[in-house]
């Protein structure tokens, strides 16, 4: 799972990320987290779906670190103006060995 930047949520124990809805992520699966710095594992402990009417100004924060205008923004320009099938995708950082 690959990550554009070096977001702060990233070096938390748990964090989210808001991705296109669809099959690619398993529940309970765990997965290679790719930033621009680090690399490391994490296993997806829950998900929820989410349309753009559900980001809030907090939610945006939180994940994004920026306003929900800036989310949208970004939400955007990766998925396109139209799409509006998301879901939050909520990991654990897993212990490094």
């Amino acid at each position: 799972m690959k990550f554009s930047k070096d977001w702060p949520k990233l070096k938390n124990q748990t964090f989210t990320t808001i991705r296109k809805r669809g099959n690619r992520y398993q529940l309970g699966r765990t997965y290679t987290i790719v930033s621009p710095s680090e690399t490391f594992r994490a296993k997806l402990v829950s998900r929820e779906t989410l349309k753009k009417s559900e980001i809030s100004d907090g939610l945006a924060r939180k994940d994004a670190n920026c306003t929900r205008i800036e989310l949208l923004k970004i939400l955007e320009k990766w998925y396109g103006k139209e799409f509006d099938d998301f879901e939050i995708l909520y990991l654990r950082r897993e212990a490094t060995k």
